[in-house]
């Protein structure tokens, strides 16, 4: 069961990072109103990387404390 634990938080782990870097780089490539855009994509893919961290550590405790 933690093998999946820690596999979310790696997962969630990766959609921040590759939001960061998303940002990073068409902010850095890209000067304009497409800019904005694409914060909005990095945003959302950091929220969601979030979400993910947040649920799979909610989840974590309660099905640890079920195993055998």
């Amino acid at each position: 069961m933690k093998a999946i634990i820690l596999r979310r938080v790696v997962n969630s782990a990766v959609w921040i990072v590759s939001g960061i870097v998303v940002i990073i780089v068409r902010g850095s490539v890209t000067q304009g109103g497409s800019v904005l855009l694409w914060e909005i994509i990095g945003g959302g893919m950091i929220a969601f990387g979030a979400a993910r961290l947040i649920w799979a550590l909610m989840r974590s405790p309660s099905t640890s404390s079920m195993a055998p």
